[in-house]
């Protein structure tokens, strides 16, 4: 009967090795310490084989020593990552360094005593079994939006793998006493396939993780481009759209242009400071908003100036509209009433005229009506 041992424990090195690196890189892209216990895992379990592979060619027993501690080191490694990825809790490195001195000393016990390979094993086996078996309970306690395929793949994998260490127990026990079990000389080989699957598991998982975060960056980069976008477009002050929203806006409209002034803002800044200069502009926008409709537009065009755009209508009706505001409107700021009056013009524009040739000739309407209005009042 062919025995494929070797064969098995070089490609089980191999792919270890191959994983370590794979899942080196993405810890390092994403910064995820799980990923980088698991890289250190699969370099230990890399460490392990590449022992028992010396092992079998050079019958060296301390190839079962560094077999041992490789192994415990792949085990504890597993499991920080997993505990690490389950609930956020961190097993640094440096605490398997102090471990190291006892690890050695536990792991000369069978080295000096056992009295085959199969022996120190069985041993052996019976950690892998309880090991895997911790790791599979620590990810059962992970968030269930993340338990994914990946999840479950390496759930199934440390599952198998626990039930098939749990049984090499019993089994290499008997080979140790004399049995002849052929079958076992297989057991390299579901080794193996344990490792895909487990390793497969891994990457899937960490590929789902990097698309979630991926997907989460993106919604939260639209988010702030959109609150940026709202930001760019309204004036902070009046909540009235801005220059870069009229920038934006669509032409080929017909309607009305009313360009419409603060009178006196300079002055009450002056004699009564700028935060009733600012109550000024917010009550100005405020009386407007009241007298045009839901779908009209209205931009603050400078510090004192709003543009109004009044689509499908008519000079006529958007004058008598916003008559009232002539005599100007009242509001208060520290137990004084302040009279808020306006000054505007208006033109229409359509295909004949642009919205830009209506705002000039609005603008020169509204300064023709605040000198008469100013000459009115001296």
């Amino acid at each position: 009967m062919a025995d494929f041992s070797t064969v098995a424990v070089s490609f089980q090195a191999a792919g270890s090795l191959l994983l370590a690196l794979v899942m080196a890189q993405l810890g390092r892209m994403f910064a995820w310490r799980y990923a980088r216990n698991w890289a250190l895992a699969w370099m230990s379990m890399f460490v392990a084989l590449a022992s028992v592979r010396l092992f079998i060619a050079m019958h060296s027993r301390i190839f079962w020593l560094l077999y041992l501690l490789a192994e415990w080191a792949f085990l504890g490694l597993l499991y920080a990552g997993s505990r690490e990825l389950a609930d956020g809790t961190e097993i640094r490195i440096r605490y398997f360094v102090y471990c190291t001195p006892a690890a050695i000393l536990l792991a000369a016990v069978p080295v000096r005593f056992a009295s085959s390979f199969n022996a120190v094993f069985v041993g052996q086996a019976a950690a892998v079994s309880i090991g895997t078996f911790i790791s599979f309970l620590t990810l059962g306690s992970i968030h269930p939006h993340r338990r994914q395929v990946g999840w479950q793949t390496m759930r199934l994998a440390l599952a198998l793998m626990t039930l098939a260490y749990a049984a090499y127990v019993p089994l290499f026990i008997m080979v140790t006493n004399g049995w002849d079990l052929p079958f076992l000389h297989y057991s390299s080989l579901a080794d193996l396939l344990g490792c895909i699957v487990l390793g497969f598991g891994m990457i899937l998982f960490t590929t789902e993780e990097a698309s979630r975060e991926l997907t989460d960056a993106v919604t939260a980069l639209s988010l702030v481009r959109d609150q940026l976008q709202q930001k760019l477009h309204t004036d902070p002050l009046t909540e009235a759209l801005s220059r870069h929203a009229f920038l934006a806006m669509p032409r080929g409209m017909t309607g009305v242009a009313i360009m419409l002034d603060i009178d006196h803002l300079k002055r009450i800044n002056d004699e009564l400071g700028h935060e009733a200069g600012d109550l000024a502009i917010r009550t100005a926008a405020k009386a407007i908003r009241a007298r045009i409709r839901a779908d009209d537009l209205l931009f603050r065009w400078g510090g004192d100036e709003f543009l109004i755009v009044v689509p499908n209508s008519t000079i006529e009706v958007v004058n008598e509209r916003l008559a009232p505001l002539s005599e100007g409107v009242e509001t208060e700021i520290d137990g004084r009433r302040l009279r808020v009056g306006m000054s505007w013009g208006g033109a229409e524009f359509s295909s004949e005229r642009t919205l830009e040739e209506a705002m000039k000739i609005a603008d020169q309407k509204m300064y023709e009506r605040r000198v008469v209005r100013r000459a009115g009042m001296s």
